[in-house]
């Protein structure tokens, strides 16, 4: 059996290490797509991600992945992959949950530089000047607040945790509400513009489908209390920008945390760099070491025993492309 991989933005060894243990199966790496035709020939599996899979890979990947049936992908997104397209006969798995502690991190350090003004802070340090009285009436703390998460699923629960922490109470807002540890309360998505009314922080990790494009959207922005804000940790497309962008302009709220953004990477003329209530991060939530849980390779060679042995994958996401 032959897997190719196609993924320049990792690295290649730590597949390869784990493959050793499979010497019956040759693994072709592709660092670039002039690469790809060749490591596709023949190949039953794709180990891919959804951030290298653009238009112009998906056709070669179409063209020449003929022999493919498994598409491996190495993040938890897959809507990019959607949208370009997959070869036909296809199941297509992804790594979700993987980097759910980082990410997780990462939303409460958003959280935190927002209430704790580390925008202004850092502009007072780069100007040399002791601002301790300007800054501290404007400082908040996370103690006491409500926080809402928006989509419950790894990263939604590891986000609860570490809000109850900080001692935060938190609602969660999902499809189907059921209880869950570390959350208060939960509500359908149907009664969030209500839930929106009593929250502080409104934190979006819901999964990017139609369902939830521009969820959070102009009503459910104007919703929010003018001291609310909202930090997203999940993709661009959950939120009406526009709509944020006037919020923010006008004050209607009280700032935001966007580590997705609608267009990646932000355009130099975007209006969203002007805003001096708004904290910029490029889409590296899921950046940092391994932690203490399972690695890339851990969860393909994971997989790969199923697949071997004839049984069902874990983390399906699309049974079989048409």
């Amino acid at each position: 059996m032959k897997i190719a991989f196609f993924d320049p933005h990792r690295d290649p060894a730590e597949f390869s290490s784990a493959m050793r243990a499979y010497p019956s199966i040759e693994m072709a790496m592709a660092g670039d797509a002039e690469q790809l035709p060749a490591a596709l020939a023949g190949a039953e599996v794709l180990v891919t991600s959804n951030r290298i899979y653009t238009p112009d890979h998906a056709a070669i990947i179409r063209k020449h992945g003929t022999s493919l049936r498994w598409i491996q992908m190495t993040t938890s997104g897959y809507d990019k992959a959607v949208a370009s397209g997959f070869p036909r006969g296809c199941i297509v798995t992804n790594m979700a949950g993987l980097r759910a502690f980082a990410v997780a991190e990462h939303a409460m350090a958003l959280t935190l530089a927002l209430v704790r003004r580390l925008r202004d802070v850092e502009r007072a340090f780069s100007a040399h000047e002791w601002s301790r009285d300007e800054l501290s009436p404007l400082m908040d703390n996370l103690t006491g607040k409500h926080m809402t998460i928006v989509g419950v699923g790894a990263i939604g629960q590891d986000i609860a945790r570490k809000a109850k922490a900080f001692d935060m109470q938190v609602t969660g807002v999902t499809r189907k509400p059921a209880p869950l540890q570390n959350f208060d309360a939960m509500r359908p998505r149907s009664e969030l513009q209500a839930q929106c009314q009593q929250t502080d922080i409104l934190m979006i990790a819901a999964t990017a489908e139609p369902a939830t494009e521009k969820m959070i959207s102009r009503d459910i922005i104007n919703a929010l209390p003018p001291h609310a804000m909202i930090v997203n940790i999940a993709r661009g497309s959950l939120i009406d920008e526009p709509a944020l962008i006037e919020a923010l302009q006008n004050r209607r709220i009280a700032g935001a945390a966007l580590d997705v953004q609608e267009e990646e990477p932000v355009p130099a003329a975007h209006p969203l760099w002007a805003l001096d209530n708004l904290l910029l991060s490029p889409h590296v939530g899921g950046a940092g070491s391994n932690g203490l849980g399972a690695t890339h390779a851990s969860m393909l060679t994971g997989n790969l025993d199923l697949w071997l042995a004839g049984k069902p994958l874990k983390q399906v996401v699309i049974e079989m492309t048409q």
